[in-house]
């Protein structure tokens, strides 16, 4: 059994086919595990590379502690797994992650609209059918889609249905008070499109069973915890491989592995696999700022991150370390990171991002900044892109021939995306894979 990628989904993956007695063997790329959940050096000390909060259900994380040890993580239960807040129309909600359109000036026309709807098609031909056919007319076109086509700056038309749950969760809107809201929310089409405006008292479940799981800080072993599980398991880390892909076939160092493998995971970003495709995908680019304010944010800032809805902004989110890390909560200042999406070398620049940062926190001062020289590419989640990678995973799929083959790293356009959705695909595809294999 083969894994491309030893991110943590590649991680839980291949644990769970250990514990089922499947040989398996992890391909990477790089000089260690873990993916983005590594750090980075900066002049406020080792900063966590974006957001660092892990969502899994429990049985993955029995696979996380069984790999690094319970030791190295601080557990989110609860309404404590994810909290998040939101940035419109100038004005910041700590109370949820949706936008919050309660000030809007068509608020009424909004509520007779999305009350009307009831879910329409079950699918849409793009983003902007999908905001239309959830929200009705006014809410997209005033909200949902200049939010949409600020973050991956094309037209929301060119975007997949999916887009809408990519980078932010845009499936909701906070359109009344904690008590209207409970009401509307009983009605089943009505709760997929109505936000709960306040996230600390969540109306029914949430989250199932899955909880957050936030590396401590000072742990800075990880690769080695996760090599000397490896050895413990039989589980073979191929550290430093050369991934590639000819005709469709996904060779390591060479070699298929549909030549050496009983079956194949591919945990790791199908684009990153498509290197002769990147001419012919639509890309934008992902960088990130830090910023040191004169003293603690605190009380200013109560979420794990914010997300910057307003079109007005050019940062997409920011991430608050002090209010998911306790390890944290002793500096005498604030670092906050800032994640903005751009077009591919047309970044804006840092002084704007620290203006703005400025400006949704009055109460703080930036004291120092630093940006990151690298940026990430990603693939836009436009349809695209869509009819270009699933003909090349179908490629891949054929070349495989009867083997299974299972995708389940980043793929913008599906909105394959967060955390949950990569680990838990690839654990889907490890249990999956089991029982084809048995």
């Amino acid at each position: 059994m083969g894994i491309v990628g030893a991110s943590i989904g590649g991680l839980v993956s291949a644990a769970a086919l250990a514990d089922r007695r499947i040989n398996v063997t992890l391909f990477e790329r790089g000089r260690s595990v873990t993916g983005l959940y590594n750090k980075v050096d900066t002049p406020f000390g080792r900063q966590e590379l974006g957001m660092h909060v892990i969502y899994v259900n429990q049985a993955q994380y029995a696979y996380l502690c069984e790999i690094f040890g319970a030791d190295v993580f601080e557990l989110l239960e609860g309404v404590n797994v994810d909290i998040g807040a939101s940035h419109i129309f100038g004005r910041s909600n700590f109370d949820s992650v949706y936008p919050d359109v309660r000030h809007h000036r068509d608020l009424e026309q909004i509520l007779v609209e999305m009350r009307a709807g009831n879910g329409g098609k079950d699918h849409a031909a793009n983003a902007r059918d999908e905001a239309i056919r959830r929200f009705g007319r006014t809410a997209a076109l005033d909200v949902t889609i200049p939010t949409l086509e600020k973050l991956w700056h094309a037209k929301a038309e060119t975007l997949t249905e999916q887009a809408l749950h990519c980078f932010y969760d845009l499936r909701r809107l906070v359109v009344c008070g904690k008590a209207e809201a409970d009401v509307l929310k009983q009605d089943a089409w009505l709760d997929q499109v109505v936000a709960n405006p306040v996230q600390t008292e969540p109306f029914g479940k949430i989250y199932g069973d899955r909880v957050g799981l936030v590396f401590k800080a000072g742990h800075t072993d990880l690769n080695e915890r996760a090599l000397a599980w490896a050895e413990r398991h039989n589980v073979r880390i191929e550290l430093e491989t050369q991934i590639s892909i000819d005709e469709g076939r996904v060779l390591s160092d060479g070699v298929a592995l549909s030549d050496t493998c009983d079956a194949c995971i591919v945990a790791a970003p199908i684009h990153t696999l498509a290197p002769h495709l990147i001419d012919e995908l639509d890309q934008i680019e992902l960088s990130i700022a830090y910023f040191q304010l004169d003293r603690r944010i605190g009380a200013d800032f109560p979420a794990y991150y914010l997300l910057c809805h307003d079109p007005a902004l050019k940062s997409s989110r920011i991430v608050n370390y002090e209010a998911y890390n306790p390890d944290r909560r002793d500096t005498e200042q604030s670092v906050l990171s800032v994640e903005f999406l751009h077009p591919v070398g047309k970044p804006p620049e840092t002084a704007e991002i620290g203006d703005e940062i400025s400006r949704i926190f009055p109460n703080c001062a930036v004291a120092a900044s630093h940006r990151l020289e690298r940026s990430m590419k990603l693939c836009s989640p436009t349809l695209a892109n869509k009819t270009i990678l699933d003909k090349f995973e179908q490629e891949m799929s054929s070349s495989f021939g009867k083997k299974p083959i299972y995708f389940s790293g980043m793929r913008t356009d599906t909105g394959q995306f967060f955390s949950h959705n990569t680990i838990g695909s690839a654990y889907a595809s490890a249990l999956d894979c089991y029982e084809r294999l048995r």
